[in-house]
């Protein structure tokens, strides 16, 4: 599958109401991850649903990323492209400015059909803040309420923002896809 972008998945009222809602949840945790290039990578992450778990940690937002994943699918269908719609996993990241070690070169699975989905959940960015997401070596600009949907086996990484962002945090949604 050729990466794509998908704009406008959520609209601007969407936005908002969603991004107030994760950012004040009390689930938030410091993901940890050991690399050999880096040391340990730590990151504020908001957990709803991990890879081999049956039961999510957040119910609401697990049904509201499922419906995701079928408004997505449908937009897709539109374009003559098909993807899996069993959300496998699904968290948020907030990054901010001036954490550069937040974002690492990885893949999300091996398997040949995973599919991965970013969406930009902030619902106020400028482009001189960057905080730009990488697949494959090709870039595509943070903008609200768009999705980038790739092959989950591809590299990528995302982008810290490099100014300040006057209280915005660079709020993102990854949730990956499989066959039933």
């Amino acid at each position: 599958m050729k990466t794509t972008v998908l704009d406008n998945v959520l609209s601007q009222k969407e936005l908002f109401y969603m991004y107030g809602e994760i950012i004040s949840t009390p689930n938030w945790r410091i993901h940890a991850e050991s690399t050999n290039e880096n040391g340990y990578i730590r990151a504020p992450m908001l957990v709803v649903k991990t890879m081999g778990n049956q039961i999510s940690e957040n119910y609401p937002l697990f049904l509201w990323g499922q419906t995701l994943v079928f408004r997505i699918a449908k937009l897709l269908e539109e374009k003559n492209i098909g993807i899996p719609t069993k959300l496998n996993r699904m968290w948020f990241n907030s990054t901010f400015h001036g954490k550069k070690t937040q974002h690492w070169l990885h893949t999300d699975d091996d398997g040949l059909t995973a599919k991965s989905i970013l969406l930009f959940m902030t619902p106020i960015w400028q482009p001189e803040w960057r905080g730009s997401f990488h697949v494959d070596g090709e870039e595509f600009k943070f903008k609200p309420g768009s999705a980038v949907i790739f092959d989950s086996k591809e590299y990528h990484k995302g982008e810290s923002p490099e100014s300040e962002t006057y209280n915005w945090q660079r709020l993102t949604c990854n949730i990956l896809v499989e066959d039933k």
